[in-house]
């Protein structure tokens, strides 16, 4: 008797060890990926920061090991696989190998809720994703999984509609923006807005005018939102004026503090090369 209990202290004491060391790797990956996005980006800075990154999810993927269900690392785990392919990769196949680990683990974080696999497995996906109400596994399900399919060109896109993956995109943005459009600093609206811009089939500016719009004016201190209209609505519309004056407003805006940073700084990255294919068009 006095050896079974003698072991069940020692198995119940490993195990709050085990615990406390997935907690501390846990805050570790957290505050470093603060710290990597409370820095300005810059083309100097991406070695540094892309070794951090990797830090980043190397610290996430061995706390992972200790509780495979954990829905805020698995989240996590998305959120830094999506940033490690924007900002950090430049190859197109290497950048879509990561969106596609992003979004197996959001999906992982969806599943990890008994109600999501209970609805998805009665009613399908899109219920399931209509009545989640965890809007960042919602919302790094979306952004890896469209992403990699605009990565590959017009025909994955071609290829998703017929799927129905936009469909379900749809679904999972539309709820994000019900949950939390000021999430990412009104990512559900850009993202919404992208849909439109890019939809193979559906095209539609004006709801890209009125979403990037609202994002603009709620969240002006997150430059991405004005390069979204760049990209999204002005180039496609061919009015090389606007989208010259508007990259240039990019380029002079300040940098913002906190956790705008990395992406405010790699938006200025970007908005220097598109005025310059911007000002080709002028010429």
């Amino acid at each position: 008797m006095v050896k079974v209990l003698s072991f069940s202290v020692a198995f119940l004491m490993l195990g709050l060890v085990c615990l406390a060391q997935e907690a501390d790797l846990v805050a570790q990956a957290d505050s470093l990926f603060l710290e990597v996005e409370s820095t300005a980006y810059t083309p100097e800075a991406h070695a540094a920061l892309q070794e951090k990154m990797l830090e980043v999810i190397s610290l996430y993927e061995r706390a992972l090991a200790a509780d495979e269900t954990d829905i805020h690392v698995l989240t996590e785990l998305a959120h830094a696989y999506y940033v490690l392919a924007d900002v950090f990769e430049t190859e197109t196949r290497e950048k879509i190998a990561l969106h596609v680990k992003g979004q197996e683990y959001a999906e992982r974080a969806l599943r990890a809720d008994p109600a999501f696999v209970a609805l998805e497995k009665e009613k399908g996906f899109i219920a399931a994703v209509k009545a989640h109400s965890d809007v960042a596994a919602l919302f790094w399900t979306y952004a890896n999984w469209a992403r990699k399919i605009d990565l590959g060109g017009w025909k994955s896109l071609i290829a998703a509609a017929f799927r129905g993956d936009d469909k379900k995109l749809y679904a999972i943005m539309g709820r994000c923006l019900e949950l939390d459009p000021g999430f990412e600093y009104g990512g559900p609206l850009r993202a919404l807005a992208a849909y439109w811009a890019k939809h193979p089939f559906k095209k539609d500016f004006d709801k890209v005018n009125e979403l990037l719009t609202r994002a603009m004016e709620d969240y002006p201190q997150y430059l991405e939102n004005r390069l979204f209209y760049v990209q999204y609505y002005y180039m496609p519309k061919k009015m090389w004026a606007e989208a010259k004056a508007l990259l240039e407003e990019i380029l002079a805006a300040e940098l913002g503090e906190g956790d705008v940073l990395l992406q405010n700084g790699y938006a200025k990255v970007e908005a220097a090369e598109l005025l310059e294919e911007v000002e080709k068009k002028l010429d």
